[in-house]
Formats: structure tokens, C-alpha cells, sequence
């Protein structure tokens, strides 16, 4: 990395405030230059630079301070970064957040640590006014290791809720905890059957519904919650912007959008302007698993009529499995809890291999979930069977979570050039998580969770998403925990595979240039070089300066979009 001048940029400084004739001559007047910084461009070659100069939200100059000058005029802003580190600005290819932030009418459980500061945080919950006729008391967030066999019971809801539905979503997303007045309104009773893809549980001695829903299941609540209005719904989308502009997010990709969903984002677009590159990836029935027939295409035909600055709909999110800690993601091997069985497939491998073929002839991006090995091996033989089809398209399409990957699989991301999209904030011995784990993986296979390294050396490109709202956004985060396999918070315990750390400059990549490649944006942005656009995020200290430990101790001073300051 080239030493600072900070002595020349001074001068710089100095001669652009007073317009003085010893400048150099003006090559093209910049609107805005940062100087004195630690730019890491992200280009082909990973170099830094000192300077950047932006016109018109476009890169024109990334260089060193004195080459700066020729770009400086008296009206030109310029801002000195005493040595921060400026980087493309981050994608996250997995994430809730334009459909997942909650509001203050909402009751929040996210991140609460023991089931116990979760019964706090609901009895003050019964002072939220509610939403509807019924007063439903809506939120979620609540983690599933909390509870034995993640099973909270409608009991607690009951007392403190005796006469107002509630409906509450799990921090995973794939189950939510409701109340007796929830389930009396919606039917569910000790004869409602199970529905095809979901579970309702019960009471093991009267078979009555214990209060926890998962997957499809949760739909027979969701469909009936009092909407909001579009006011609001809005409001929620533009909060969800700032909220991601914080963690120097400026890209995202946004899986299981469908009609209802579209309608604000695209509301707050053509009304204020979204400020975030974002693919919605389109789900014609949202999320719910296992339901795909012909008429799934209808909707994703006219997708066309949302496209807008900024948005593109070229993507379709699909269903491979549930998750592994309810046993819901079929695994390859038995289930060490054999309570579970192996797990059901949503989809035959006929089906996937069908859908994914014509998917990819609309010119979709295929964003798969997909958790348990053999879950993974279904989508990439998928993704074989469309390539022997359809050729090598350029559609990037990817595979997300990938919590067990089957060692003769790993090099099928990068012959297939499927993205693989880790969440690796998981990628650490969380105790909690652990205990679910580990009774249904046991201890052999729960180590070789989240093979990061092993994809990448065999090929694969890595491509970083946090699963924000199941999971903290912020990148440095994620970040941390992939080059440490450490708890990043308090920096001890065990290690989860030392074998998978991967490198600093291997998750920098996955945050940025790769998730820009995901996007089909690679080419405009998720790299610092001439002619991208000005799409930045201003760290208060050089990550590869510090111990891997303190990644995340790192703040986001500031964020450009366009090169406009948004953060």
C-alpha cells in the first residue's frame, strides 16, 4: 500500500481553497474528492490508492493525492479521510430487509438471549395497541434454541394475551409461536391435518395444537393478519433503506417477493427514489414451499411492469428444503435424533430439474435455499441438468445458506458457476445454535458445517449475505466470523473448523465484486475504478491493519450512493 503523503495532501487541500494559480492544470472538475485514505479498490489487481475523484455519482480518478489535484476546483467538496479505509460499497446477496423491518407497533424479540428476557420483552409487548378489528399483536425474532425441541408453547401468550390473537415469526423464519385466540380465529384445532410442506405441533397426550407452526403451516395464520396500509407499508421500506445504508450496505438482493410485497418498494421508488441497488427476487407464492405448478410462471411473464431505476426483477427464489434443526431439510445420512427421519424433499428431482431449465430460458437468476446436503445435491443437479439443456447462460444464479455440504459436491459451484452464498455469521460454535445441532447432526458432522475455504478451493465463488432479519446485517460481522470460525462478539470459545477460515481479502470480495457479479452489476460497480459508480463505504481504520478479532469493532463513518453522502 502506498505511504500516505499526508504533507502533499495538505497542500492540495490548501491550493484548491484558495484557488490559487500554483494548482495543477484542471484535467476535469471533480464534485466531490476524497483524500488522504486507505483505498482498497477491489480492482483485478486488489490495489490501493490514496484518492478518489467523483462527477456526476461516477469514479473519474482513483490515485494517489498528488494526481488528485487535476481534478480540484474552488468548487469542488473535498473530504479528508486522515487515513480511514474507503471500499466499494457492500452487497448483501440474502437479505429481508426492504420486507423484513419491523416498527414500533410491532413486538420485537430479535436477538433477546434467554426465553426468559423473551417473557420481559412480551409482557411489555401488552401495551402495544395492536393492528385490526381483532387487535393482533404481530413481531417476531425469536430463537428457536431458546426453547426444547424449538417448540414455545402457547401457554405464556395465553396469559398475557387472553383475549388478542398473537402471531409471532422465529428468527429462522420457518415457524412462528401463536396464541390460543390466533389459532381459534384461523380453526386450527386437534382435527386440523398437517398441511402439505408444514407442521403443526401438538400436544404428544391430546393431540391439541401446542402453539408453534412451522413452515407451510404458518400460513394458515399469515394470510389472515390484518393488513396495513400502504402508508405504512412504505414508511417501513424507507426505514429499511437507512437502516441498511448504516452498515455501508448500498446493494442487495431480496428474496420472496411477491405482488404484495412489490407494492411498496415500488411505491417508495416512484415516489422518493430507492437509494439501493436492489434484485427482488420474485416468489409468486411468497415463500411457502413445495406448491409450484405451471401457473407459477404467470407471474414472473409480467414482471416487466416492475422494473424501475434501480430494481430489477430478474430473479425467482425456490424452495430446495425447511432447515436442519427441525428436521425439515433432508440430509444424506440419517438424522442422529431418528425422531426426525431424513427429512422430505419439497420438490422431485424431476420438478426442480424442469423449472429450473425454463426459469433460466426466461433469463431468471435461479436463487435457491437450500440447507442440508442432500438438499444441495438436488439444486446442483438441477443446475447440471439446466446447463446440459439450456447451455451456459449468464444468469448468476446462486444457492444460499449451504449449512452441509457433501464434500463431491463442493466443486460443482464452480463448474456449474452457481454462487455460494454462505451466511457466515453462523459459521462460529454458537452454544445455542449447538445445542440443536449436534443432537440432530452429532459432532462429526456438525463440525464441517459452513465448508467456506473448501468451496472456494475447489473453485466456487463466494458471495457474502446475512439473511438479515433471521441474523444481524452487518457485514464486518460476518465478515470477522469467516476469517476467525470464532464467536466475534466476545472473541473466545472454540472454533468452528479452523481448517474453513478463509482470508480478509477473500470476504472483502464476497461482500462487494462477487455480490456485484450476482447482480449482473459487476461491470458498473463493486470496485473502485474509473468510470463505476461512486457506490462507497468510509471505514474509521484500515481492516488489514487491526487483528482479524477487531474486525467488527470497525464503524462505517460514512456511506455514498451515487456519490451522494446517504450515511
Amino acid at each position: 500500500m502506498p505511504q500516505k503523503n499526508t504533507f502533499l495532501a495538505g497542500i492540495i487541500l490548501l491550493i484548491a481553497a484558495c484557488g490559487g494559480d500554483q494548482r495543477p492544470e484542471l484535467v476535469t472538475a471533480a464534485d466531490r474528492v476524497l483524500l488522504n485514505g486507505a483505498v482498497y479498490t477491489v480492482d483485478a489487481d486488489r490495489s490501493w490508492a490514496e484518492a478518489v475523484a467523483i462527477k456526476d455519482g461516477e469514479i473519474i480518478y482513483v490515485g494517489d493525492d498528488e494526481g488528485a489535484g487535476a481534478y480540484i476546483s474552488t468548487e469542488s467538496e473535498i473530504i479528508d479521510l486522515v487515513g480511514q479505509m474507503v471500499l466499494p460499497g457492500f452487497h448483501d446477496s440474502h437479505v429481508h430487509v426492504l420486507t423484513g423491518i419491523m416498527d414500533e407497533d410491532e413486538c420485537d424479540l430479535l436477538r433477546i438471549p434467554t426465553a426468559e428476557e423473551v417473557a420481559v420483552k412480551l409482557k411489555e409487548c401488552t401495551g402495544l395497541a395492536g393492528i385490526g378489528a381483532d387487535e393482533w399483536i404481530i413481531g417476531g425474532g425469536w430463537g428457536e434454541w431458546l426453547w426444547p425441541e424449538a417448540n414455545p408453547q402457547k401457554g405464556l401468550l395465553d396469559i398475557l394475551f387472553p383475549d388478542r390473537p398473537v402471531y409471532l415469526e422465529s428468527s429462522f423464519g420457518h415457524a412462528a409461536w401463536v396464541n390460543s385466540k390466533a389459532l381459534e380465529i384461523v380453526g386450527i384445532d386437534a382435527d386440523t391435518p398437517d398441511p402439505d410442506a408444514g407442521i403443526i405441533e401438538r400436544d404428544p397426550e391430546t393431540g391439541d395444537p401446542s402453539g408453534t407452526l412451522r413452515d407451510a403451516a404458518t400460513l394458515i395464520v399469515k394470510e389472515r393478519l390484518p393488513p396495513l396500509t400502504l402508508a405504512q407499508r412504505t414508511n417501513r421500506v424507507r426505514a429499511a433503506v437507512e437502516y441498511a445504508h448504516s452498515f455501508g450496505i448500498t446493494a442487495v438482493i431480496e428474496p420472496g417477493v411477491d405482488a404484495h410485497l412489490l407494492e411498496p418498494i415500488l411505491n417508495h421508488a416512484d415516489t422518493a427514489g430507492l437509494e439501493m441497488r436492489a434484485v427482488l427476487s420474485l416468489s409468486p407464492i411468497n415463500w411457502a414451499p413445495g406448491t409450484f405448478d405451471d401457473e407459477v410462471f404467470d407471474m414472473l411473464e409480467t414482471r416487466e411492469q416492475w422494473r424501475r431505476e434501480n430494481i430489477n426483477v430478474d430473479s425467482v427464489k425456490i424452495y430446495m428444503d425447511g432447515v436442519i434443526e427441525y428436521g425439515t431439510s433432508p440430509l444424506l445420512e440419517p438424522y442422529e435424533d431418528e425422531h426426525y427421519g431424513s427429512g422430505e424433499f419439497f420438490y422431485e428431482q424431476d420438478d426442480v430439474d424442469r423449472y429450473f431449465q425454463r426459469f433460466d430460458e426466461m433469463g431468471l437468476q435461479v436463487h435457491v435455499h437450500a440447507i442440508g446436503d442432500a438438499a444441495i445435491r438436488r439444486a446442483l443437479n438441477g443446475f447440471e441438468a439446466m446447463r446440459e439443456a439450456n447451455g451456459m447462460s449468464d444468469n448468476r444464479h446462486q444457492i444460499v445458506h449451504l449449512q452441509l455440504i457433501h464434500e463431491d459436491d463442493q466443486p460443482r459451484f464452480g463448474e456449474l458457476n452457481v454462487g455460494a452464498v454462505f451466511q457466515s455469521l453462523w459459521a462460529y460454535p454458537d452454544p445455542a445454535a449447538l445445542e440443536l445441532d449436534i443432537p440432530m447432526l452429532g459432532e462429526e458432522r456438525t463440525w464441517q458445517m459452513y465448508p467456506i475455504r473448501s468451496v472456494q478451493t475447489a473453485g466456487g465463488r463466494i458471495v457474502g449475505g446475512s439473511d438479515y432479519f433471521v441474523t444481524d446485517m452487518n457485514p464486518l460481522l460476518a465478515i470477522e466470523t469467516a476469517v476467525t470460525r470464532q464467536d466475534p462478539w466476545t472473541n473466545e470459545g472454540r472454533v468452528l473448523n479452523a481448517d474453513e477460515r478463509v482470508d480478509l481479502a477473500t470476504m472483502i470480495e464476497a461482500y462487494t465484486i462477487n455480490g456485484a457479479y450476482q447482480m449482473k452489476l459487476d461491470d458498473v460497480q463493486g470496485s473502485i475504478e474509473l468510470g463505476k459508480r461512486a457506490d462507497l463505504v468510509v471505514l474509521d481504520r484500515n481492516l488489514f491493519e487491526i487483528p482479524a478479532s477487531e474486525i467488527s469493532e470497525a464503524k462505517v463513518v460514512m456511506t455514498l450512493f451515487n456519490g451522494k453522502t446517504v450515511y
